[in-house]
């Protein structure tokens, strides 16, 4: 893209002629236009007009209307407007309507540079952050990854205000360069996001445009971690082919993401450790030393300080990566985040099928509060991915629709008549826990689940349908002689739900 150009706007030919012809001469490429209409003809042909310098009494289009129309065209553009002698009011009203600066007739050529340089660089790093915040958001976008690693940036919850101050502290030493950046290991449950953090650290460093490579060190044995780490040399071992490149040199000039790390085999701890404080490494098999350029980000859900008291962690190697650490709360502390994480979630999921998402219910949002996410951010993800998957009505999501595990007992029972209208029956809470006294067994106890959370929903539905098997089976999104044949299972008969008339 070229120089942004000086767009002069002024019916008087002397004064366009006088103000290009400075301009020009201190190295500005300026255009003379004679309109308003002939300044928007030069906008429409392209090429950038960072400064517009324009009377505000011309035939026609006035300066007014022009400034409100190239304002549209070019948000960033700065504008300097021609005031009469004395014309204070005027000269004031532009700049409330968007003027960067005003020139009063008679015209001191020197102001008139200086005051179109400072328009001119303001202009210039209007643009230039624009970039860098286009940049850094398509960066970002490459780098989050899963829906469930883009939670932590909108949280409102006390419990993240560590979290999100260590991100913020990180982005400010980076934006300042220098030093090596700290390795940085990230703490808390299964499900809570932690590789999302990592992700945002590596977005936010210098290392930001290089790679992101991650790997899981409980998915391999000692031997394949140490070849996947560090590669490995032809004929090293055997099944070693050929060579390969361990992801230490894969991740070079970028962060290397070392998920469970509490995992790793203490033989393979001690050789980390010498990569971290040699900056060098070996390939297994190998005989020369390799440089490392790399950031290690780690994460675990593991309590590191009793495995380090067990012998099962190094004490030096823990040390070393926890230069910072990141402790990320479990969902079940994030109160305030829990609605707006499920909100969001739910937009993305419902948009990504071509539907529309009407909201919770506040039934829905005192369960999504009230339930304790066990499973964290990915099970809140999967939750809302299940209901937006099957949903096919309109309006928002009911308690009932998020059938979360317990969530709804605390809800006031409600009651419903049936048979002879003289009875009440309570309804039952959706998935209510089963007796599980005695049962250990995976399938045994899964089967006792399953037939509890089947006889309670068909009975909640013949309920609300008032023993109306076909409307049931509707709402239920089952075939009707499937939803029959699960009412013979549990010996359910439809007719006692049936209101009297």
């Amino acid at each position: 893209m070229g120089r942004p150009r000086i767009l002069v706007v002024d019916d008087e030919q002397s004064i366009r002629t006088l103000l290009t012809g400075r301009l020009e001469r201190e190295g500005f490429q300026a255009k003379a236009c004679q309109s308003a209409e002939e300044a928007e003809t030069e906008f429409k042909k392209g090429g950038e007009v960072g400064v517009m310098i324009t009377d505000l009494k011309m035939p026609g289009k006035d300066g007014f209307e022009l400034m409100k129309w190239a304002k549209g065209e070019n948000a960033n553009l700065k504008t300097i407007v021609i005031t009469g002698h004395g014309e204070k009011n005027v000269a004031v009203q532009a700049l409330r309507q968007g003027a960067s600066d005003y020139l009063e007739k008679p015209f001191d050529l020197d102001e008139l540079v200086h005051t179109v340089r400072r328009c001119m660089r303001e202009y210039q790093l209007e643009i230039d952050n624009r970039e860098l915040v286009d940049r850094l958001e398509a960066r970002v976008e490459r780098v989050e990854g899963k829906d469930e690693d883009k939670f932590w940036y909108v949280s409102k919850s006390k419990s993240m205000t560590k979290v999100n101050d260590w991100l913020s502290v990180l982005r400010r030493e980076s934006m300042r360069g220098g030093g090596e950046e700290p390795s940085v290991i990230v703490l808390g449950e299964s499900g809570t996001g932690k590789e999302g953090i990592a992700r945002m650290v590596h977005a936010g460093s210098q290392r930001g445009k290089g790679p992101w490579v991650a790997v899981n060190c409980a998915n391999f044995s000692e031997q394949l971690l140490d070849s996947e780490l560090f590669g490995h040399e032809k004929g090293s071992f055997t099944g070693a082919n050929q060579l390969k490149r361990g992801l230490f040199e894969i991740a070079k000039g970028g962060t290397l993401f070392l998920d469970e790390i509490g995992e790793m085999d203490i033989k393979l701890q001690s050789k980390l450790l010498r990569v971290l404080q040699e900056k060098s490494f070996r390939r297994v098999g190998g005989t020369v030393d390799l440089d490392s350029d790399v950031r290690v980000v780690a994460a675990t859900n593991r309590d590191l300080g009793e495995r380090v008291k067990r012998g099962d962690f190094r004490d030096d190697l823990y040390h070393r990566l926890a230069r910072v650490t990141i402790e990320l709360p479990p969902l079940r502390d994030r109160t305030e985040d829990l609605v707006p994480m499920a909100t969001q979630f739910a937009e993305r999921a419902f948009g990504s099928r071509g539907k529309t998402f009407g909201g919770f219910t506040p039934e829905a949002e005192a369960a999504v509060k009230d339930y304790s996410w066990p499973g964290n951010v990915r099970e809140m993800l999967n939750v809302v991915e299940r209901i937006a998957l099957i949903w096919q009505g309109s309006g928002p999501v009911s308690g009932k629709d998020l059938s979360l595990p317990g969530s709804l007992k605390r809800a006031a029972q409600e009651v419903a008549q049936y048979g002879d209208g003289r009875h009440v029956r309570p309804l039952v809470s959706p998935f209510s826990t089963p007796d599980d006294e005695g049962v250990t067994g995976y399938m045994e106890l899964k089967k006792k689940w399953t037939e509890s959370f089947e006889r309670e929903y068909l009975i909640n539905s013949l309920t609300r349908n008032s023993g109306n098997v076909s409307a049931a089976s509707r709402e239920a999104q089952i075939d009707r002689s499937n939803y029959l044949r699960l009412l013979r299972r549990y010996g359910i008969r439809a007719v006692e739900y049936r209101k009297a008339a």
